[in-house]
Order: C-alpha cells, then structure tokens, then sequence
C-alpha cells in the first residue's frame, strides 16, 4: 500500500513538473533578444553613424502587443541610442509609440567640451516621444508617424518587387534641410540567407538609400543574430 502511494505520488509530480515546464516554455517563448551588426545606421533617409553600428533588442509579446527596448551604438563620436516603445496589432492596423531616448549625450563642461561632461540621466536625456500608425494593405504597407512635442512627420509606403524592398519617404522639420515637406527617403533593399555550415546560417540585408533632399546616398549592409 505504500508503495502505490509513493506511486501514484510520483506520477503527480511529474505530471505537475511537465505541466510547470510547458508552462515556463509558453512564457519562455514569448521574450525574444538580438541583434543587427549594420555596416552604418542610417534611419528613414538620415545618416546616425560614421560607422558600424550594434543594434541590440529586447522584447516580450503576448497576443498582438508588443513592448520592448531597441538600441543602437556605434562607438563613432556619434551619440548612442536606447528606445522605448510599445506595439499593438488590430488586424492590418498597428499602433506604436515610442520614446526615443540618447541616454549618452553629457552637458558641457566649463571648457564646452560636452565628451567631458556630467552624463545625463537616462530618462532626463535628450529624445522625444512618437506615434506611429502602420497600415498593411495587400502588398502595400503604409506608415504615418509624428513626434508629439515637435510635430515632426514622417510618411512612407513600402512595396516588395519581386523580392527587393521598395521605400518611398517623405518628412518635415528635422527630416529635411528647409524643415518643409519633401522626399527624403528612396530606398532599394534585399536579404538573403548566408550559408555558414549546413545547419546553421546567418540572415543578411543590404539597402541603397537615396535622400534627394539632402542628395546623398547611402549603401548599407548588416546581418542580424
């Protein structure tokens, strides 16, 4: 008798440890961390970097939202970035807000040199605040963003055309040189899958950008881990 109590108690634990690990699995599965290595950052037609920039991200989902940390230093003189943001999905609709923050930026010393100076506490840098409205219809994606302090804007449309990426952007404010409306973003992009064993492969991307509003051109690689 005791040795089918001890039994059947056995058999509860384990079921109760499968249960407990599928369950740790479930939520395991929800967080997700990476990140891009890019030859040079270049965001929506304007260059933050000199040079190669690591891109790191952090995020969790459950159902359609999304909230996560998206960072990008380059070690260039350049100043580092650290971004807030949080994503819902309703159908073809996403929504997305974002604070995008350059926790690196120090104030000037008494000689006005700003790489000697205090740093600056992370949620009382520099950045500003975002909303932004993707729409996805067929093979068309349409993107609507806008800072709230500023009133900066930024619209897109994205299309595949067999297998290149095909970006057209348009801003204000700090996104062009006069701060009026123009284009300032054409960009020609292609991923691929780069072989390094026969088990294992490295995702890359490349991307010609055009900003014929400031007219300068960008050619842009990364791969992402």
């Amino acid at each position: 008798m005791k040795n089918l109590n001890l039994s059947k108690l056995i058999t509860r634990i384990a079921l109760v440890a499968a249960v407990l690990f599928s369950s740790m699995q479930e939520v395991k599965a929800q967080f997700d961390v990476g990140a891009d290595i890019m030859s040079r950052y270049v965001w929506r037609g304007l260059p933050f970097s000199n040079g190669p920039s690591i891109q790191p991200y952090m995020s969790y989902a459950t159902g359609d939202f999304e909230i996560g940390f998206w960072g990008a230093y380059a070690n260039d003189g350049f100043t580092d970035e650290l971004d807030l943001y949080a994503s819902y999905a309703i159908g073809p609709v996403g929504l997305t807000i974002t604070n995008y923050v350059f926790p690196d930026i120090t104030t000037p010393n008494t000689l006005g040199n700003p790489l000697k100076g205090d740093p600056v506490e992370y949620w009382a840098a520099e950045g500003g605040w975002e909303g932004t409205v993707g729409l996805e219809l067929g093979p068309i994606g349409l993107t609507y963003a806008t800072f709230f302090d500023s009133g900066d804007t930024y619209i897109a449309a994205g299309t595949s055309l067999g297998g290149v990426d095909l970006t057209l952007g348009m801003g204000d404010g700090a996104y062009t040189t006069d701060s009026d409306f123009a284009l300032m973003e054409i960009s020609l992009g292609y991923g691929k899958d780069i072989m390094i064993t026969e088990d294992f492969s490295l995702p890359a991307s490349g991307s010609l950008i055009y900003n014929p509003d400031a007219d300068q051109m960008y050619l842009v690689f990364g791969i992402s881990l």
